[in-house]
């Protein structure tokens, strides 16, 4: 899936650049997700599969020290060139390149949308693995559709499905991957967004 982002970065950055300015109710869960953060002693986040860097810059305007990972390298480049002040480096999600516990949070926004739910378990663990207990995870994801996708994007031809997860599978993975559910949301489809899909978000916590 990463060869697909490399052609669609710079258009799909543009398209989503003011994300958080027109959707205020996903911007407030991220400020109660950093304000458990902060408030649990924590101070650092990893945003993984962070694209063009506009969640890793939220959490960071929050006051959490965030890095960014993604294994697009051209998304990676345009995050960087954005925010240059932010740290941000080509890694895949699934393969962690952190020792146990370096991060007080880890954030995945929209970032599990081509993740099989039947993969969805082993890949929180790998989040797990990287978080100190105390510690918390936010979620954000498409619900309530069916799969969607796409040979065509931004003018390139692709080849690419986005997944739409139930939010009780979501958390029952979450779970056996030692994580407790603390708050699940979700907030239908804004059509004038051009969304296609109910939005999900969950925040959890280690499981002591």
């Amino acid at each position: 899936m990463f060869d697909q982002y490399e052609l669609i970065a710079a258009e799909y950055a543009q398209h989503f650049t003011d994300e958080f300015d027109v959707r205020p109710f996903d911007r407030c869960l991220v400020q109660s997700f950093a304000e458990l953060v902060l408030r649990s002693g924590g101070q650092t986040a990893l945003d993984v599969g962070c694209g063009p860097g506009q969640a890793a810059a939220e959490l960071t305007r929050l006051g959490l020290s965030t890095e960014g990972i993604d294994g697009s390298p051209a998304m990676i480049s345009i995050a960087r060139e954005r925010y240059p002040q932010g740290r941000f480096q080509v890694a895949d999600m699934r393969e962690l390149p952190y020792p146990d516990g370096t991060f007080s949070a880890v954030s995945a926004w929209y970032s599990i949308i081509h993740t099989p739910a039947d993969e969805l378990a082993d890949l929180f663990a790998e989040f797990r693995r990287v978080v100190t207990d105390p510690g918390w995870l936010l979620l954000g994801f498409q619900t309530g559709s069916p799969p969607l996708s796409f040979d065509e994007a931004f003018g390139h031809a692709v080849s690419m499905t986005f997944l739409r997860h139930d939010t009780a599978v979501v958390r029952d993975a979450l779970a056996a991957a030692g994580f407790t559910g603390y708050a699940t949301a979700t907030r239908e489809r804004q059509p004038q967004l051009k969304e296609t899909a109910d939005q999900a978000f969950v925040i959890a916590a280690v499981t002591a």
